[in-house]
C-alpha cells in the first residue's frame, strides 16, 4: 500500500480555497447585515440574516453545521498541501487553515 497521495498537491490546495469560499462567503454575509443596518436588535438582524436563504435553511444551526463542515474539509485538503516544496504554496495553505479555524470559532459562537 502506498502512502504517496495520487492527487497532485496543487490540486488539493486550489479544492481547499474553493471549499473556504462558501464560508468566507456566509461570514461576510451575517456582517454586512449589521453593518448595514446598525440600529436593529439582535433578532431582528438574525430574521434579516436568515431571510437572505431558501424556507429549508432558514434554521442558523443548519447554516452554522454547512460552514463548519465546509472548514473542516478545507482544513483537511490543505494540510495535505503543507508538504509541498513551494514556498508559496504553504504560505497559502497556511492562511488557509487559519482563516478557516477563525470561521469555525465565529461559527460556534454564534451557536452559543
Amino acid at each position: 500500500m502506498s502512502t504517496k497521495s495520487h492527487v497532485p498537491g496543487k490540486i488539493t490546495a486550489a479544492l481547499s480555497v474553493v471549499f473556504l469560499i462558501p464560508p468566507l462567503i456566509l461570514f461576510m454575509m451575517y456582517s454586512s447585515v449589521g453593518l448595514r443596518y446598525p440600529d436593529m436588535s439582535d433578532s431582528s438582524k438574525m430574521d434579516t440574516y436568515l431571510g437572505y436563504f431558501p424556507k429549508g435553511l432558514q434554521d442558523i444551526t443548519i447554516i452554522n453545521a454547512i460552514s463548519i463542515a465546509f472548514c473542516i474539509i478545507a482544513i483537511i485538503l490543505a494540510s495535505r498541501s503543507f508538504k509541498k516544496h513551494l514556498l508559496s504554496i504553504r504560505l497559502l495553505m497556511l492562511i488557509t487553515v487559519l482563516l478557516a479555524i477563525f470561521l469555525i470559532l465565529i461559527d460556534l459562537f454564534q451557536l452559543l
